[in-house]
């Protein structure tokens, strides 16, 4: 119980400087609130509840999952709203969730000060052979059709939204400032919800606007608009958001975690073999959680690779940039620390 409550304050420590990904905007005004995990007669026997945060911006692939009737045995449950991977973190850590949906530098930063977690499936990514409708991405950074910005080094003294600094976004900017030698102190990151980009954009509030999901979409559907750079066009093929629970519920119910991971894998498969027919059930979980349907015609699927499996790459990246960046120490992780693909029926 002790150290539970270390793990809860020390993750609890961390939430102004870590980050979720991307596009975990919360547009619900009710606070979170969790749904206990409870035994009652309907429920089949063995049957695991596992309870998530979500935003209703996000359409999650253990939720397609669930619709397509992949999770068999499991009782997933949303347990309420979140305003971005912290949040996410600190309930897990808690126990007041089961799963969480954070980005790679928030997992690796939280672990690094103590949190008991492991990632284990890929929920969104670049993966060229899963997006459709386009060239793959997470994020792109977009300034005004007439922009005199058209390159890292038109970026110093400049204003780029972000949705939380620390993160996806954060570090992505600074890669892409190091390769013509400019130093991330010489831009200026203003932390704005993602919703609010294309406004303080269109309002020169800021010069770079960098959303995340379909937010990008459909700012890029917009008149006046131009893209800079993408982060597919700096880190490439990358898997830069995990899915992760406790250390704890993994050694306490595997068996459940492979079944999720199963429905997973299924799911991002079929969504990016059923791509008409994923939007139209993208609409209805965006629906069903309160958010807008109408999202789901920018939605282009979960850009995993196949079966939603995780590699080295992914969590190499971010941990290389946190040893640049002063916060880690040389070796002091290894991407098996981070990550496993052992609950993943298609591991090879």
């Amino acid at each position: 119980m002790k150290k539970k409550l270390i793990t809860i304050i020390l993750t609890a420590l961390i939430l102004g400087a870590l980050s979720g990904c991307i596009d975990k905007q919360k547009t619900e005004t009710q606070p979170i609130t969790t749904v206990p995990v409870t035994q009652t007669a309907e429920k089949p026997q063995n049957e695991v509840t596992i309870r998530y945060l979500s935003s209703s911006t996000i359409v999650e692939p253990y939720e397609v999952a669930k619709e397509l009737g992949y999770l068999k045995g499991i009782n997933i449950t949303r347990a309420g709203s979140y305003t971005g991977g912290p949040e996410d973190i600190i309930a897990v850590a808690s126990g007041s969730t089961d799963i969480g949906h954070s980005a790679w530098v928030s997992i690796i930063n939280a672990k690094a000060r103590g949190s008991e977690i492991k990632a284990f499936a890929a929920p969104m990514g670049n993966s060229p052979t899963s997006w459709y409708e386009g060239t793959p991405f997470l994020s792109k950074w977009i300034v005004l059709e007439n922009s005199s910005i058209k390159s890292a080094k038109d970026l110093v003294g400049k204003k780029i939204a972000v949705n939380t600094v620390g993160a996806h976004v954060d570090y992505v900017t600074r890669e892409y400032l190091a390769r013509s030698g400019i130093s991330p102190k010489d831009v200026q990151l203003v932390q704005i919800p993602i919703p609010q980009h294309e406004q303080v954009l269109k309002q020169g509030q800021v010069d770079v606007v960098a959303p995340l999901g379909v937010v990008v979409d459909k700012i890029e559907a917009s008149k006046g608009v131009k893209v800079l750079f993408s982060d597919y066009d700096i880190i490439g093929d990358q898997t830069h958001c995990v899915l992760f629970t406790s250390e704890k519920f993994l050694k306490e119910n595997p068996e459940a975690v492979k079944r999720l991971t199963d429905g997973i894998a299924k799911a991002a498969d079929w969504a990016k073999e059923h791509p008409k027919e994923a939007k139209e059930l993208a609409a209805k979980i965006l629906k069903d959680k309160g958010g807008n349907p109408d999202l789901a015609k920018y939605w282009k699927g979960f850009g995993v690779r196949d079966h939603a499996l995780l590699a080295d790459s992914d969590a190499q990246f971010w941990i290389d940039w946190l040893v640049k960046d002063g916060k880690l120490k040389e070796g002091q992780f290894k991407p098996s620390d981070i990550y496993t693909n052992q609950f993943n029926p298609y591991k090879k």
